[in-house]
């Protein structure tokens, strides 16, 4: 999977992108076509958000965005959030297992 990561008042340090792609790699379990993934980092005040979109088979799934006064965290909630959005994207073009 391709991604792009960029920081709205965040340095992106070599360790950000490596959990970044890290988690993201996990996205790649649930057999659809995950081509790209884009990233926003942005630290407002104490607030550090992430959001992100996927692009699965040719459509962008909605931009979700996850906030934590930790950015590891956020991005960890992030993931989780585009998670659940991809299986229910699965589920809905392959029909719910019996």
């Amino acid at each position: 999977m391709i991604y792009t990561l960029n920081g709205d008042n965040v340095e992106i340090t070599d360790a950000l992108r490596g959990v970044v792609g890290e988690k993201l790699a996990r996205l790649n379990t649930f057999g659809t076509e995950t081509t790209s993934a884009h990233v926003n980092l942005k630290i407002n005040g104490s607030e550090q958000t992430a959001s992100g979109t996927l692009q699965v088979d040719g459509q962008d799934l909605t931009t979700i965005t996850a906030a934590a006064s930790d950015m590891h965290a956020a991005v960890d909630t992030l993931v989780d959030k585009l998670s659940a959005q991809l299986r229910r994207h699965t589920q809905r073009q392959h029909g719910r297992p019996k």
